[in-house]
């Protein structure tokens, strides 16, 4: 499945000391990264709280940055804040597109590989006019072009949480449970670090975010809310939809860690829920 990712935008950093700077400022390891492949990340407050989940794409003389349109500025400010002395430039790229593609032959459109589903996955970035084309490959490879709605169903039956849905401003990255896949604990030091790690040595955070399934297919909206089996609340569904490969609700919930482990058991108004592992 090939789906336009119209949400997410396109950020070109360069100068010779981009590789350096950036890897101050994101999760994830820059300097790692190879030609060809897309890192995912996140870029936080010195508090530790999550300002964006990113992709970092390394080509030739340039790092680019996909990330959701809606904490561009946010984010844009932030790193300028830490940009003094550096040879950096940092600017919106207009003239591209993102499109994600999904599937084990995803690798066969190019792009940078990038699994988010555990399915197989590539970022593509590329002018407009590539869609014919893109369009054109998918079809003889026997796929399909996915809308939001078909990335929805997929991103909850695969556990992939959502920013500005199922995550913001106000999350850690380990409430997001995004710290195995987006933060990097082996790499120097960068901006808020010292709270990202304290959090995952010491394990604080009271709340995590989960994917579940209703076992009695029941349907469920954002903002319901959670609780356990004595009626205690202890947490709100954050997104949910039907899932077309098992026939049952699916979805994620942020909830009280004691209540986060896979296995336990849930309610949500006329539903039945269980915290399942995440496939991805």
């Amino acid at each position: 499945m090939l789906v336009p990712a119209a949400d997410l935008a396109v950020v070109t950093i360069t100068g010779d000391d981009r590789e350096t700077w950036l890897n101050g400022l994101v999760t994830c390891d820059v300097k790692k990264l190879v030609e060809g492949a897309a890192a995912y990340g996140l870029a936080v407050t010195q508090k530790g709280r999550i300002l964006s989940d990113l992709f970092v794409v390394a080509r030739g003389d340039a790092i680019r940055l996909v990330l959701p349109s809606r904490a561009l500025e946010g984010v844009m400010q932030a790193f300028d804040r830490y940009l003094v002395m550096e040879d950096v430039e940092i600017a919106r790229d207009d003239s591209l597109r993102v499109w994600l593609a999904h599937g084990p032959k995803a690798a066969e459109l190019g792009g940078h590989a990038c699994d988010r589903t555990g399915l197989g996955g590539v970022l593509v970035i590329a002018p407009p006019e590539e869609k014919d084309r893109l369009a054109k490959k998918v079809g003889e490879l026997g796929g399909v072009i996915g809308d939001e709605h078909g990335w929805d169903a997929l991103r909850l039956e695969r556990g992939v949480p959502a920013f500005g849905v199922d995550f913001d401003e106000k999350t850690y990255p380990q409430e997001a449970s995004l710290e195995k896949r987006a933060v990097s604990f082996e790499k120097g030091c960068y901006l808020g670090q010292e709270v990202v790690c304290m959090l995952e040595m010491r394990g604080h955070v009271k709340r995590k975010l989960v994917p579940f399934v209703a076992d009695d297919g029941a349907a469920l909206a954002a903002g319901a809310p959670v609780t356990d089996e004595a009626g205690a609340d202890v947490g709100k569904i954050s997104s949910a939809g039907m899932s077309p490969t098992l026939g049952k609700t699916v979805g994620l919930a942020m909830v009280k860690v004691a209540h986060a482990s896979p296995g336990t058991r849930l309610h949500a108004p006329g539903a039945a829920l269980r915290v399942v592992e995440t496939p991805a």
